[in-house]
C-alpha cells in the first residue's frame, strides 16, 4: 500500500524569508556577518504525493506558494534486490573497512539515504569531518562521498561542500568538528549543520545533497558552546537540533545547574545531551521554540561526553532513537569516549528517554559508578569488545580491547532494507588520522522492548565476508595487539595506557593518493598479532599457501609468523594452519620484490599451509622472532589455492 506524504510546513519557509538573527552570544563577542538566502522559489510538497517503499515506485510534486511553479519526478522502491549497472543481485561485497579510500580520513560520519535527481537513483551521503594534516582532529573544511544503496563499496568524491580555511565568517579558529544533515520533505531542501568550533553551530540550507552550503549564508546559529557536535533532525517541517551542551551554557539554567552539582558531574567534558526545538520564525529571539535536556529514567538531564546523533523516529522500534557518545574508563580511572550507545522516547520533546538495549549480555563491573556507561545499551565500539563467538555464532562482550582505540563518533541508517552503523577508528598511533569503518547492526523489538544490537568492529565491514583468495591490504587489520595477554591501547587524548607504548605496532596512515606501499603496519616484534575478520574460504576444503608482503626491520633479526583461523591461539579457539618464514636475509631469498614509492623495498614471504580449510573464518597473524627488535613492516597477504 502506497503510503501518503502529508504534513504542513512549518520552520523551513520561514527560516529562509530573511531578517536579522538574534544570536545568545554576550555583549563582548562580535556577531558573524551570515547572509540569510533567499531562494527563487518557496516549494511545497503537495497531497498527491506519495513516499517509495520496498516493492513499488514513489512520486512528489511540488508548488512554490509564491509564483504557483511546480515540478515533480518518481522515484525507485527504497529497497534494491537487483543492481542495475551490473544485473546480479545486490550483495554489498567489496564494501569493506575502513570504508572510503584509505588516503581520506573522515570521521564522526552521519550516513544519510536520500533520492538523487541526477543519477535517478537512492544514494547514501556520509557527512563528517576532516582529519587532512594528521597534526590535529578535524580540519578546516568538509569532504562529501556518496554511493548507490545497492553498492556501498562504489563510493564517489562529491567535492568540498564547506571551506573555512581562508577564515571563517562565523570567526572560528580551530576548525570544522563534526556535521550532520537532514533533508525536508515538504520543500525539497537539505539542511546542513556544522560545528565551527570556538565560535557557532551553523546551519545552512541547499536544493541538493552535494551542496553547495556558502560559507557565508546561514538560516540559523548558535554559540558551540551550547550546541557542541550537533545533530539535526526534521519532523514534518519543524527542525530539531541536538547537542553537546557545555557547562558553560547548563550552569545559566539554575534548576539544570544545581542537578549537575548534586550529581558532581564536573570531570571530563562535563557536557549534557541538549535538544532545541527551532521556531516557525528562528529570527525571532534566539530561534528556540523549545528546550529538552533528554529527562531520563534516572535524573532530570542526561550526562554524555559528546558527539550526538539524533536518528529521529524508527518505525521498526515506534520511537525516537538517540545515540550519543557515553563515558567510558580506562586504565588508572581515566575516562574516555570510546562507545556510543543509545536512548528512546515515544515523545520528542516531552517524553522521557530511557535506556536502550543491545541484546548482549554484558556488565562493566569496572564502570559502576560511572554516570553514562555500564547500562548495556553500546551499540558501538572499535576497540573489540564486542565480537561475534566463533562457536556460538552469539554477540559477546569481552574486557579485552583487541583493537588501538580513542575517541568515537557517528550514527546509523536503514539502506537498502538493512541497518548499518558508521563510525571511525584511529590509526597512526594517535586520534587524529581517523577512518570511516561500518558494519550491520540489528534494529528489532523483542515483546516490548526496542532492541539495537552492537556493531562488531571486523574488516569485512558491511560486506560481512571477503573472499580468501585475493590480496588485501594489512591495514585492513581489526585486530592489532602486541600479544595475548597486552590489550590494545587507547589513543584518547593521544595518551597510550600500557608500559611498552614505544613497541606497540599500528597503521601508518598516508593521505597521498598516489603512493605506493604507503600504509602499511609498522613495528611488529615476537608475539604481535594481526588480525581479520571474516574470510571466505569456500565451501571445499583446501589447503592453500599463505603469503605476507613484509619489509625487514633494520637489524632484520628473522623469525616467523604463524597463521590462525577463528582466536590467535589454541587455548583460546584457534586452529593453526601452518607458518611463513621470515629469514634475516629474506632481502637475498624472496622470489619477489616491490619497491615503494618512498624507495623502500618490500618482499613476498610465502609457505604452504599444513592444515586444509573451508568456510568463513577471522584469519590471524601471530609474530615470532627471538629478538626484541623490529621483526617487519607488514604490508599486504594472500591465500592462493
Amino acid at each position: 500500500m502506497r503510503k501518503q506524504i502529508m504534513g504542513v510546513m512549518l520552520a523551513s519557509t520561514l527560516l529562509i524569508a530573511g531578517g536579522a538573527m538574534a544570536l545568545t552570544v554576550s555583549a563582548e563577542e562580535e556577531k558573524p556577518a551570515f547572509k540569510v538566502p533567499e531562494p527563487e522559489h518557496h516549494y511545497q510538497l503537495q497531497d498527491d504525493s506519495y513516499e517509495a517503499t520496498d516493492t513499488e515506485g514513489g512520486y512528489r510534486h511540488y508548488v512554490c506558494a509564491d509564483c504557483g511553479d511546480e515540478y515533480e519526478y518518481n522515484t525507485d522502491p527504497l529497497v534494491y534486490e537487483t543492481n542495475p549497472k551490473t544485473g546480479e543481485p545486490v550483495d554489498q561485497a567489496g564494501a569493506f573497512n575502513p570504508l572510503l579510500p584509505t588516503w581520506e580520513h573522515i570521521p564522526d560520519p552521519e550516513p544519510q539515504v536520500y533520492w538523487s535527481k541526477e543519477d535517478n537513483e537512492w544514494r547514501c551521503y556520509v557527512y563528517g569531518s576532516h582529519d587532512d594534516q594528521g597534526a590535529g582532529s578535524c580540519g578546516f573544511n568538509y569532504l562529501l562521498y556518496s554511493a548507490p544503496v545497492y553498492d556501498l563499496s562504489d563510493w564517489r568524491y562529491e567535492g568540498v561542500y564547506l571551506d573555512i580555511t581562508d577564515g571563517a565568517t562565523s570567526g572560528a579558529t580551530v576548525g570544522l568538528f563534526a556535521p550532520d544533515c537532514a533533508y525536508d520533505l515538504q520543500t525539497d531542501q537539505y539542511y546542513m549543520i556544522s560545528n565551527e568550533f570556538n565560535a557557532y553551530s551553523v546551519l545552512r540550507v541547499s536544493d541538493s545533497p552535494t551542496g553547495p552550503w556558502p560559507e557565508d549564508e546561514a538560516v540559523w546559529y548558535y554559540t558551540v558552546k551550547g550546541c557542541y557536535d550537533p545533530s539535526i533532525y526534521i519532523e514534518n517541517g519543524t527542525i530539531y537540533i541536538a547537542g553537546s551542551c557545555m557547562k558553560q551554557v547548563y550552569n545559566e539554567y539554575p534548576e539544570i545547574e544545581a542537578m549537575v552539582a548534586e550529581d558532581d558531574y564536573h570531570t571530563g567534558m562535563s557536557h549534557i545531551a541538549v535538544l532545541y526545538q527551532l521556531k516557525e520564525d528562528p529570527t525571532d529571539g534566539d530561534g528556540i521554540e523549545a528546550i529538552s535536556w533528554f529527562p531520563n529514567d534516572e535524573r532530570d538531564y542526561l550526562p554524555i561526553y559528546e558527539g550526538p546523533s539524533l536518528q529521529g523516529f524508527v518505525e521498526e522500534l515506534g520511537v525516537y532513537v538517540y545515540i550519543p557518545v557515553l563515558a567510558d574508563v580506562g586504565p588508572d580511572d581515566i575516562i574516555l569516549n570510546s562507545c556510543l550507545g543509545w536512548y528512546w522516547t515515544d515523545d520528542l520533546m516531552n517524553g522521557t528517554w530511557h535506556i536502550g538495549e543491545n541484546g548482549v549480555d554484558e556488565t562493566y563491573t569496572e564502570q559502576a559508578d560511572v554516570i553514562s556507561g555500564n547500562k548495556g545499551n553500546i551499540i558501538s565500539d572499535t576497540s573489540g569488545r564486542y565480537t561475534v563467538d566463533p562457536q556460538t555464532g552469539e554477540m559477546v562482550f569481552s574486557d579485552f580491547t583487541t583493537y588501538p582505540f580513542g575517541n568515537n563518533h557517528g550514527g546509523m541508517a536503514k539502506i537498502n532494507g538493512k541497518w548499518y552503523y558508521f563510525g571511525h577508528r584511529q590509526t597512526n598511533n594517535h586520534s587524529y588520522s581517523r577512518q570511516m569503518v561500518a558494519g550491520e547492526i540489528q534494529v528489532y523489538k523483542d515483546g516490548d522492548t526496542p532492541v539495537i544490537t552492537p556493531f562488531e568492529y571486523t574488516s569485512s565491514g558491511i560486506a560481512g565476508k571477503m573472499d580468501a583468495y585475493t590480496t588485501y591490504d594489512a591495514d585492513m587489520t581489526c585486530y592489532l595487539v602486541q600479544g595475548t595477554d597486552i590489550k590494545a591501547p587507547s589513543m584518547e587524548r593521544n595518551t597510550t595506557h600500557y608500559d611498552t607504548d614505544e613497541i606497540a605496532p599500528y597503521i601508518v596512515a598516508s593521505r597521498d593518493e598516489e603512493a605506493t606501499h604507503a600504509r602499511y603496519i609498522i613495528g611488529l616484534r615476537n608475539n604481535n598479532i594481526v588480525g581479520y575478520k571474516y574470510l571466505d574460504f569456500g565451501e571445499e576444503e583446501a589447503t592453500p599457501t599463505a603469503q605476507v608482503v613484509v619489509t625487514p626491520g633494520e637489524t632484520a633479526p628473522g623469525g616467523s609468523v604463524d597463521v590462525y583461523i577463528d582466536a590467535p591461539t589454541e587455548d583460546q579457539g584457534g586452529t593453526k594452519l601452518g607458518t611463513i618464514e621470515i629469514p634475516a636475509d629474506l632481502a637475498d631469498t624472496a622470489a619477489e620484490s616491490d619497491t615503494a614509492t618512498d624507495g623502500t623495498v618490500w618482499y613476498w614471504a610465502e609457505n604452504a599451509m599444513d592444515a586444509p580449510v573451508s568456510g568463513i573464518h577471522g584469519v590471524y597473524f601471530v609474530f615470532h622472532s627471538d629478538s626484541e627488535d623490529v621483526l617487519c613492516n607488514f604490508d599486504q597477504f594472500a591465500f592462493v589455492k
